[in-house]
């Protein structure tokens, strides 16, 4: 009685064994669930998010017609306004420039002259910057501590040669701050947003250029060639006319 048993047992056990094979056999042959080929493609429902200065909204790029729109919402509140309605390309960016204006770069049809515009918070008093076909707007500086203006470059007057200009967000004024001979590259302002410091380049060496005031010329401070390095980083709060920057001159890495 004993052996029935035992063989009994055993019997179930083989049962029992083949059972779990079969049932990973039919595992491995069912095919993972498909990932539609526009989930790799489709936009994301929010991205890109920014506080505003004071703390008291958010904004985010949703989609709009199928394009990444600015959208805003206050913290304390579920209702959303969307700011910009742009159908015909993804904004290319855009930042908080006060509490209240929100700023943002796009082109058109792809042709990468990017415009900067100005918008607000609600959506209203929506204004391009640089209003000018076949130019290309590039932030030199946004003037953190300047909720009115911002410095912008423009190849308005020579298509290859970027000029900045100081632009007032809410009117559109500008103004030119100088006229780039063709071989500045590069710029920098001083903690009260004015250009002080320029970069010239020929593509092996660098040179900087230093200037008291806007209203006097710049002057070569230093050349580096291309194994060289000197990055000035930002000017003294004290003094001004102290620049910190950081080098691999006088060492050997």
């Amino acid at each position: 009685m004993k052996k029935v048993s035992m063989l009994f047992i055993i019997l179930l056990i083989v049962i029992a064994c083949k059972e779990d094979k079969k049932s990973d056999q039919e595992t491995a042959l069912t095919p993972p669930p498909t990932i539609p080929v526009e989930d790799f493609f489709k936009n994301s429902e929010q991205r890109t998010f920014r506080l505003s200065p004071n703390g008291e909204f958010i904004a985010y790029l949703a989609p709009y017609e199928s394009r990444m729109n600015i959208h805003v919402r206050k913290f304390d509140s579920d209702s959303v306004t969307r700011v910009t309605s742009v159908t015909d390309r993804d904004l290319a960016g855009y930042f908080w420039a006060n509490d209240n204006r929100l700023v943002y770069i796009r082109d058109k049809g792809g042709n990468e002259n990017f415009h900067l515009f100005a918008v607000d918070k609600d959506g209203s008093n929506e204004k391009d910057l640089t209003p000018f076909d076949g130019v290309r707007a590039q932030i030199i500086d946004d003037l953190e501590d300047n909720e009115d203006e911002m410095i912008v470059g423009l190849n308005k007057r020579i298509p290859q040669v970027f000029d900045p200009y100081r632009i007032n967000i809410k009117t559109g004024e500008m103004k030119l701050l100088y006229e780039n001979p063709g071989n500045i590259t590069g710029w920098q302002t001083d903690h009260d947003g004015k250009l002080r410091l320029a970069y010239v380049t020929n593509g092996v060496d660098t040179s900087i250029l230093y200037r008291e005031s806007e209203d006097k010329p710049f002057e070569e401070v230093i050349t580096t060639d291309f194994k060289q390095t000197l990055a000035p980083q930002f000017f003294d709060f004290e003094n001004p006319d102290v620049v910190y920057a950081v080098s691999n001159l006088g060492r050997d890495k």
